[in-house]
């Protein structure tokens, strides 16, 4: 399905996105102290009209009124120390550089009413790759979100994101630092990050203690929590793409240290839904920024066991790269684990694209790049295919393992297969050339086009951009009079896939709707 020129370029964005393992510097090893410490947070930032958020949700390419669902976003800062990891020799994670100084940004999307508000808080690390923040896993869980009246919060997570805000606006961003602890002198001078987007004076790896302290930190009942009053009840700690990487790096090396854990030694997030990222390899910045990069395949990147629920979503576009990390799914008690790999998705999407920041607000951000030209993409469009449906059935089966013990629902994987000469795995085809396996929908077995999760660069500039996004070539007319002799059999089908995805969890009601209306909507035969 794919060039060889094309899967090699997935090895290199995945390698790309990655920094990770053994320090470049002599450290002294410190102890972990107990117990995440709450951190400082001042707001909201005041808004006018000169001044607001970057990422603001009514500054999208679609503009999103939050007003209209009961919804208010605000934005703080939040301050403390935190650690730099490393590993020792024995592979243990030890401190590296202790009570590190940050101050980073949250925004806040919530209810504006507590007594709307459901308990459930989903803390998301923003998506640095583009060297801003991009809100992605909002983007995708926001309808599900803003009906079951979760509260949201986004995390800057990278310095050169903090960067973007700082040129964003200088004096709303002043506070903002991720400044390295460490003299210039006494750190790596070439840190190790092959986006290109990290220097010695700033510090990656404060985003561990960072997550667990703001995770802390809207658990608690001090007076500076921006959700106090609300009742607090469970958290999720959640990634995309780069960040979802984060997150497989938190699940595996931060969750089992006590600086994870409230005071009461209980663990800060109930559980964890990794967004397209898991076969990204740690995908930096990993313990900290001096290091050496991990290698395809690395076992410390297979997601280990933990019991507090992990669901992993993938998209058809990282299928090759995530295949070295694909793990069997478990129910047991201290190994609560679910792979759901969705058939016919693409990491990036027409909502994707809907719901960024717009190109004004990058501009002022320091971050302007000519669009991106895909071969595929510019006959056929991007794809429109809804990653957001499968990723708010992950959601909402989380929420009710966490708070009734009961299971996901188990699905296959999607079929792979090697190709001489090719470093990546491919998708096994049918005979309308959509992939085979995965979490089937009525997008793949009731078709009326063929999904691709990547597209072909049209110059060097637009190579990680097109081969993260997909595009789809509709059926000719005739192919789908074949298939569907009348409009109402094609719409019958559709129905009847949706009911049987509904009965088996892998939809939510909602967006069993939404498929629903779409097929008695679209042109078909």
């Amino acid at each position: 399905m794919y060039t060889t020129k094309v899967r090699k370029l997935l090895v290199v964005v995945a390698l790309g996105s990655i920094t990770f393992l053994s320090s470049f510097i002599a450290a002294t090893p410190s102890a972990i102290h107990a117990a995440a410490p709450i951190p400082t947070a001042t707001g909201p930032v005041p808004v006018t009209d000169d001044s607001y958020p970057f990422g603001a949700a009514n500054h999208t390419g679609t503009p999103q009124n939050l007003s209209q669902f009961g919804y208010v976003e605000e934005e703080y800062f939040v301050s403390g120390v935190a650690n730099i990891y490393a590993f020792d020799a024995d592979g243990k994670v030890i401190v590296k550089t202790p009570n590190a100084a940050y101050t980073t940004r949250i925004l806040v999307r919530r209810p504006s009413s507590p007594q709307e508000f459901s308990g459930t808080v989903v803390v998301e690390l923003l998506n640095p790759t583009g060297m801003l923040d991009v809100d992605y896993q909002w983007q995708l869980s926001r309808d599900y979100l803003l009906e079951h009246k979760d509260i949201w919060v986004g995390i800057t997570s990278k310095p050169v994101a903090a960067k973007a805000l700082k040129t964003f606006n200088p004096m709303r961003y002043a506070p903002i630092s991720w400044a390295n602890p460490l003299p210039l002198d006494q750190t790596c001078p070439s840190p190790a990050s092959a986006l290109r987007d990290t220097v010695p004076a700033t510090e990656n790896g404060l985003i561990w203690d960072i997550a667990s302290q703001v995770g802390a930190l809207v658990r608690s009942n001090l007076a500076q929590n921006p959700l106090k009053g609300f009742p607090v009840d469970k958290v999720y700690l959640t990634g995309y793409s780069q960040t979802g990487g984060y997150v497989v790096t938190y699940i595996n090396f931060i969750r089992p240290l006590p600086a994870s854990t409230l005071t009461n030694g209980k663990p800060i997030f109930d559980a964890y839904l990794i967004g397209d990222g898991d076969g990204l390899y740690g995908l930096g910045p990993a313990l900290n920024q001096c290091a050496v990069l991990a290698q395809p395949g690395d076992p410390r990147f297979v997601i280990q066991p933990r019991p507090e629920p992990v669901i992993s979503v993938v998209s058809q576009t990282l299928i090759g790269t995530s295949a070295p990390v694909r793990r069997p799914d478990n129910d047991s008690p201290e190994d609560r684990y679910r792979r759901y790999e969705i058939t016919g998705a693409s990491h990036v999407s027409q909502r994707v694209n809907a719901l960024s920041p717009t190109p004004e607000d990058r501009a002022k951000a320091g971050i302007s790049f000519p669009p991106p030209v895909c071969t595929e993409i510019t006959t056929y469009g991007i794809t429109d295919f809804p990653f957001e449906y499968f990723m708010d059935a992950a959601f909402a089966n989380l929420e009710v393992w966490v708070r009734s013990g009961t299971p996901p629902p188990k699905t296959p994987l999607i079929s792979i297969k090697t190709v001489p000469g090719s470093p990546l795995p491919v998708a096994e085809l049918d005979k309308y050339n959509n992939a085979l396996g995965g979490v089937r929908s009525p997008y793949v077995d009731v078709p009326i086009a063929i999904y691709y999760g990547i597209s072909t660069p049209g110059n060097p500039a637009s190579r990680l951009s097109c081969t993260l996004s997909g595009y789809k070539i509709p059926f000719k007319k005739d192919v789908l009079v074949d298939l569907y002799p009348t409009h109402d059999a094609y719409v019958k089908k559709v129905s009847e896939q949706v009911d049987t995805m509904l009965k088996e969890r892998l939809l939510t009601k909602s967006d069993g709707q939404r498929i629903k209306n779409e097929a008695t909507q679209a042109a078909v035969p």
